[in-house]
């Protein structure tokens, strides 16, 4: 699966309708995370799901009720150059999440997407002191992503005009 160039190959499909998904943006968010991880994606599939399905996947792999945010899968051949990522996030949480912090449902996709790459990149939150570290490097990444984004809008806007 892992392919040699260097820049990912990347699948994005939705089966939900509670969100809106950035393909785009979560592109350039996985090629952002990546570079800064230091980490080679080779592939990355992102699947955005409803809820039911979602708690099917967390009650199979992880053996928990109920809906989660994100569950991510590193599918790499043992001492691959480069990793093959699966990242299902859940829309439906998605939604509801944002709409509590009162924030962009597609903001809050990203969010789980920078976190689900994060957990095959080696960061784990099982410990406080763990989800400190990296909930702390998730919210830098998507700042700087985010920052980044609008910067270039703004240069863009002054040089069209």
């Amino acid at each position: 699966m892992a392919r040699p160039s260097r820049s990912p190959r990347v699948v994005i499909s939705s089966s939900q309708r509670a969100v809106r998904v950035p393909r785009k943006r979560i592109v350039e968010l996985a090629a952002f995370v990546a570079r800064a991880e230091g980490v080679r994606l080779a592939d990355l599939d992102v699947a955005v799901v409803g809820a039911d399905e979602m708690a099917a996947l967390h009650r199979r792999f992880l053996r928990r009720r109920g809906a989660t945010d994100v569950l991510s899968f590193d599918l790499s051949e043992p001492g691959a150059a480069a990793r093959s990522v699966q990242v299902v996030v859940c829309g439906d949480v998605a939604a509801a999440e944002a709409a509590a912090r009162r924030l962009r449902p597609q903001h809050e996709l990203m969010r789980y997407v920078a976190h689900g790459l994060l957990h095959v990149m080696g960061y784990d939150d099982r410990t406080a002191a763990e989800a400190a570290t990296m909930h702390a490097r998730q919210e830098e990444l998507l700042a700087r992503f985010l920052a980044r984004r609008r910067g270039a809008r703004f240069r863009k806007a002054r040089s069209d005009g």
